[in-house]
């Protein structure tokens, strides 16, 4: 029986992922294969790897984050293909990554750099946009993929927003009235099965990315939004339980991470100092 093609490898792969998880691993590995001029999988060796991540840091200037993201779909292929046998062996096992430095607490943005960013995004759908991800703690895909449908306006001016996120697992997160109030102006006549903000991922991340760099962080992105909402909410006194099922964690030991990243108190403070 032949060899399976690589394409064929890359469905069997991505199969059964989330569709935002296949997007994002089927592009990077493509651009990785482009690179290498698209060879079969089993002539691909660790100089060709090591070549790759050298053009990521040294021609592209990626950060060693982005680097080791972009690398990833490539090493998750290779172990895969590896493991059913359709190539010999895992070039990628031997594929040391750039370490990366940069620290969780620098990646949360104070209240007044949200403001900031949000007001620096163009008024109406861009602003609601971002005000929306920082309110509910989602990830870019959620809001993309995000239906009017989804929507449920409240009584008392809120609203209850259905998410759909990984592994395929839908929440429920409330939104604050100031936030809902937006959104009316934007929906027009937009139908229920309609998108809200009909933008792709990309693009999601392109309009923070301009409003981000308007308001003096060029480093931050989107998911920032979101660490920085569980950090914010939790200074202010929310539940650690609430703050898990807004931003839809399975486990609250990875919630935890928050309230590490910015203790109260620490054996400094004991000190005669």
């Amino acid at each position: 029986m032949p060899a399976p093609s690589t394409n064929e490898i890359l469905e069997q792969w991505l199969y059964g992922r989330p569709r935002s998880t296949q997007e994002t691993y089927l592009r990077d590995a493509t651009l990785g294969l482009e690179f290498l001029g698209n060879p079969i999988l089993e002539s691909i060796v660790l100089e060709d790897l090591q070549r790759y991540q050298s053009h990521l840091i040294e021609v592209r200037h990626y950060k060693p984050r982005t680097v080791n993201r972009k690398l990833s779909a490539l090493r998750s292929l290779l172990k895969f293909a590896h493991e059913q046998e359709f190539i010999p062996r895992n070039p990628a096992v031997a594929l040391r990554s750039p370490k990366v430095h940069e620290s969780f607490q620098e990646r949360i943005l104070t209240p007044k750099q949200v403001k900031a960013i949000v007001v620096a995004a163009e008024p109406g759908r861009d602003q609601a946009l971002l005000s929306f991800v920082y309110a509910t703690g989602c990830r870019a895909s959620e809001a993309c993929q995000l239906l009017w449908k989804d929507i449920t306006p409240k009584p008392d001016g809120s609203a209850v927003v259905r998410l759909l996120g990984k592994r395929e697992k839908w929440r429920s997160v409330r939104l604050p009235k100031l936030v809902w109030y937006q959104f009316e102006s934007l929906r027009g006549e937009a139908l229920d099965d309609d998108l809200v903000f009909g933008l792709a991922r990309r693009q999601a991340h392109d309009v923070m990315k301009a409003a981000a760099v308007k308001a003096g962080v060029p480093d931050a992105s989107m998911h920032w939004l979101r660490h920085s909402l569980a950090s914010h909410a939790l200074d202010a006194g929310a539940p650690i339980s609430v703050v898990r099922d807004t931003l839809g964690h399975a486990s609250i030991q990875t919630t935890d991470k928050y309230l590490h990243s910015n203790p109260d108190e620490s054996a400094g403070d004991y000190l005669d100092l």
